[in-house]
């Protein structure tokens, strides 16, 4: 029956981006949905469906039916979309950008996601939150779930752009339930007959169907209605039941028997059942509305409705005792021969048939990790005997991927450890297992631990006729180096593995050593260089694309990629994130901000701790800048979440560091000081011979003397300063060493030794300046301007051209907004590098980034609904926003304040 109330508040609610229906089972959620699908389609609305399942929970396979389901919306095939996005052909491994794919949908449109509550991977999640906040005006997302979705909903609500519909809201109405006994269902029925259902059944439409399905067969329905009462469980059971008894003997096997089929058609209800006339019998099912429903606008698939699939799977126990694994069994067969393996191994498992299901997985297991399919395959591998897998090494060797994919790193280890043949030996060759426990070791923080590994000359020797491994191997040893300071040798094992590609194909050493040599140019302050490689891996960066990890896996496992000369894959996205903290270091936030936003979800995926700790530190911190605290801080929390989630003690102990920084930056030194208790100065993460590559942006050593800076105690902590800086610059961590020399020429300042402190800024400034490194100085906030500032005035010549380059490297980090909007301009290519662009015209106050948006779309004619919408703000925010631009520009209205602002050329 049609909700016409409920899809006319959909309508009315114009301006919500997402409309979120949420209910317990048996409410009508999808029949809702169906009924705004078919309402909105009618009035021309783009609109396609997407109804999610656990498998969604591997982030390529979501993405590749999200990529279908954009191209649905967009009427146009997913081989078109690819072309318009600039690919070349479709095939598994493609997958659309999100910005290009909102931006080919015709409008209105609309993306319905059914059965939400399946999806609980962050990185699945993540991209859904991406698509919310990039939705324009005339675009929808529709949820349906069980659950509230674990999605950041508050902004949409406070903007008014969030429609609910809850089980409250999906109850039938005593109106609706007569019109739809009686008219819908043409039952003869009184007014007391249908209030009394009506108050039994709650308007839980669940239960008023199953209801007018009994009441069908019932020669006095005012009995019947006296005799259920109870819990809608309860209900439904003993409705379901009763219907079911009134069916032919035939009919109630076969529908019992089919209840173990997730779905299905009439070849394989015929091959479960044994029947030949199953066609017919689903054909008798459908038009009599028998717990079932079609999935297909055709009518081949079908399914049974999930509230009843448990209560006939539960009768045909009670019934058939042992019937269902032989059932499973045939079903599993029906699914191999239609070359179905996914489900095919589902029902196998459930057979209890482990010959058979050993069978499938040792044939199919690889193919599947192959395609991203890891959260599937865990699923599967978690329920076998440890003891059998002893006989199947490849699938030993599948199963440790899986665990570290999944972040299970610890248990890959445990599985390495206790999966032995009689003989108490590995049952997979010795490269494999180095390789495997490297990787587990790295995803779990313990670098430290791989070193007798890479001491040992017979591992990397003995992998000399397994050149994939030897080279993942290699790429494993340099990062290590790269955490022992020891670069040259990190840059000889990288070249080595770029060397011998030709052996193991270039998807994984050319583009995983490629941006690890741009991490330590990073690293070592090559800024310049750093980019210049990073971009030149990446390519077009308008080309670049949100991508799963199914293209890294082909290449772990040792299987060419028909993909080799092209830029797209897992590895280019990491590529992108090391490139976007080149971009941030240069002040070039808002590029910056696109690839960590486009790329977060990846990270939380598959990135290691550094990654994780660097993405998210450096996109709290641009929020930050932007004046978006709140949402800086809730950056943080997720990063402590994954943390703990991980049981990994230095990503949660990275984000609170950041937070202590946040802190003392905010004058709140008691928070700062509180916060910074629950990490301490030498925490058990920290090892004297290592430092961690996330640790060039912060470290407890940091953090401490920049509490102490800032609360009155300089001058003691000029000793561990000047000690600290001297031994980042003998490890050559000049990134690093150059946040340390900042800070130190702070604590000078404050300790009152002023012409140090210039001598040491304006070092500090010049080793700066040639690579362009500007949020070194940024980051330490206003009091450490202020000696930049007071560095400039001290400059006696500034006519000298390196003295000129200074002061204005030095008028750039002071007053961006002399420079115009971004105080950078990129060039792209494989030669990419990055300069300043000329001043424009100078200005008193600077702006901010975020007000410099709301003043260039005012400018271009937007109103303050139009900006928060662009902006992704509340309408109050673009309102202060607006007021804080008149007192800097010194007008009284936004006219005035468009024409200050064209004449100071701040926009054009």
């Amino acid at each position: 029956m049609a909700r016409e109330r409920l899809v006319e508040r959909i309508r009315l609610a114009e301006g919500a981006k997402l409309i979120l229906v949420q209910a317990p089972a048996g409410f009508g959620k999808t029949t809702l949905l169906r009924h705004i699908y078919d309402s909105f389609r009618a009035d021309g609305c783009a609109i396609a469906w997407l109804t999610l399942d656990a498998g969604d929970n591997d982030l390529d396979r979501f993405m590749s039916c999200l990529g279908q389901a954009f191209a649905q919306v967009s009427r146009i095939l997913p081989s078109e979309l690819m072309e318009m996005q600039g690919l070349e052909s479709p095939d598994e491994d493609q997958v659309f950008e999100l910005a290009h794919a909102i931006a080919a949908t015709p409008l209105p449109f609309m993306l319905m996601l059914d059965e939400f509550e399946h999806l609980h991977n962050p990185a699945a999640l993540a991209v859904v939150q991406q698509l919310l906040e990039m939705l324009g005006p005339q675009q929808r997302i529709v949820i349906g779930s069980r659950e509230f979705p674990t999605l950041s909903v508050g902004r949409l609500r406070i903007c008014q752009q969030m429609l609910e519909i809850d089980a409250a809201q999906l109850r039938f109405s005593l109106e609706e339930t007569s019109q739809f006994l009686r008219a819908k269902r043409n039952l003869i029925l009184d007014g007391q007959d249908v209030e009394r259902l009506y108050e039994v059944t709650g308007g839980w439409a669940a239960a008023l169907w199953l209801s007018s399905l009994a009441l069908e067969s019932n020669d006095n329905p005012k009995q019947y209605i006296r005799t259920f009462s109870g819990s809608n469980t309860v209900v439904a059971s003993y409705l379901a039941e009763d219907v079911l008894s009134h069916r032919p003997k035939p009919v109630q096997d076969f529908i019992l028997q089919t209840s173990i089929l997730h779905k299905f058609c009439a070849d394989s209800c015929n091959a479960v059942t044994g029947r030949k006339d199953s066609g017919v019998l689903l054909q008798e099912l459908e038009r009599s509305n028998m717990f079932m429903s079609a999935l297909d606008e055709q009518h081949v698939w079908y399914s049974y409705h999930p509230l009843f699939a448990g209560f006939l799977r539960a009768q045909l126990g009670r019934q058939y005792p042992g019937l269902a694994s032989s059932l499973h069994r045939r079903a599993a067969m029906w699914y191999v021969e239609q070359e179905r393996p996914i489900p095919a191994i589902d029902h196998a498992i459930a057979s209890g048939d482990k010959d058979l299901l050993f069978d499938l997985l040792s044939k199919n297991a690889e193919s599947l990790f192959l395609q991203g399919r890891v959260r599937l395959l865990a699923r599967w591998l978690d329920a076998l005997d440890r003891a059998s897998l002893a006989a199947y090494p490849k699938l030993i060797s599948v199963y440790a991927w899986v665990l570290i994919h999944i972040n299970r790193s610890e248990e890959a280890l445990t599985l390495l450890e206790t999966v032995t043949n009689e003989d108490g030996a590995s049952p997979i060759s010795h490269p494999t297992y180095h390789v495997l426990r490297a990787f587990s070791l790295v995803m779990l923080d313990r670098v430290e631990q791989t070193a007798p590994m890479w001491e040992d000359l017979h591992i990397l020797g003995g992998a000399a006729q397994e050149p994939l491994l030897r080279s993942m191997l290699m790429i494993g040893c340099a990062y290590y180096y790269a955490t022992a300071g020891r670069y040259q040798e990190a840059r000889m094992l990288l070249d080595q593995a770029t060397r011998e590609h030709s052996a193991v194909g270039p998807l994984f050493s050319v583009t995983l050593a490629g941006y690890m040599h741009g991490m330590l140019d990073l690293r070592q302050g090559q800024l310049r260089a750093a980019g210049a490689r990073l971009r030149a891996l990446i390519g077009d960066e308008s080309q670049v694309r949100l991508r799963g990890t199914a293209p890294r896996l082909r290449a772990i496992m040792g299987v060419e990629s028909d993909m080799s000369n092209r830029r797209y894959g897992a590895d280019a996205g990491f590529a992108s994130i090391y490139l976007a903290e080149v971009l941030y270091e240069m002040d070039a936030l808002e590029e910056s901000k696109r690839l960590l936003k486009l790329y977060l979800p990846l990270i939380k995926d598959a990135g290691i701790p550094d990654q994780l700790i660097a993405s998210h530190v450096i996109y709290a911190r641009i929020l930050r800048a932007e004046s978006n605290v709140n949402d800086a801080l809730q950056i943080l929390l997720e990063l402590e979440q994954l943390g703990m989630q991980r049981n990994l003690q230095r990503i949660i102990d990275s984000a609170r560091l950041e937070r202590v920084r946040g802190a003392v930056l905010d004058g709140d030194m008691d928070a700062a000081k509180a916060m910074f208790s629950l990490v301490g100065m030498s925490p058990p993460w920290r090892h004297r011979d290592l430092q961690m590559i996330a640790e060039d942006i912060e470290t407890p050593v940091l953090g401490a003397m920049r509490l102490q800076v800032h609360g009155g105690q300089a001058a003691a902590t000029l000793p561990v300063l000047k000690e600290h800086l001297q031994d980042a610059q003998a490890r050559s961590c000049v990134r690093y060493a150059l946040r340390v020399k900042a800070l130190y020429a702070l604590a000078l300042h404050q300790a009152g030794q002023r012409n140090p402190a210039l001598r040491t800024i304006k070092e500090a400034l010049q080793d700066a300046l040639n690579e362009g490194f500007v949020r070194v100085f940024k980051d330490e906030g206003p009091a450490l301007l202020v000696l930049v500032n007071d560095m400039l005035k001290s400059m006696k010549d500034a006519s000298s051209a390196e003295n000129g380059a200074l002061h204005f490297f030095a008028e750039r980090i002071l007053n961006p907004m002399k420079n115009g909007a971004s105080a950078v301009t990129y060039y792209g290519g494989e030669n990419a590098v990055v300069e300043p662009r000329m001043p424009r015209a100078a200005m008193e106050n600077e702006l901010t980034g975020r007000e410099l948006d709301v003043l260039t779309l005012l400018a271009k004619g937007y109103g303050n609904q139009a900006i928060a919408e662009k902006l992704f703000v509340s309408v109050t925010t673009v309102k202060t926003h607006l007021r804080n631009i008149n007192l800097k520009l010194g007008a009284h209205t936004r006219t005035e304040a468009i024409s200050v602002a064209r004449k100071l050329s701040i926009i054009t």
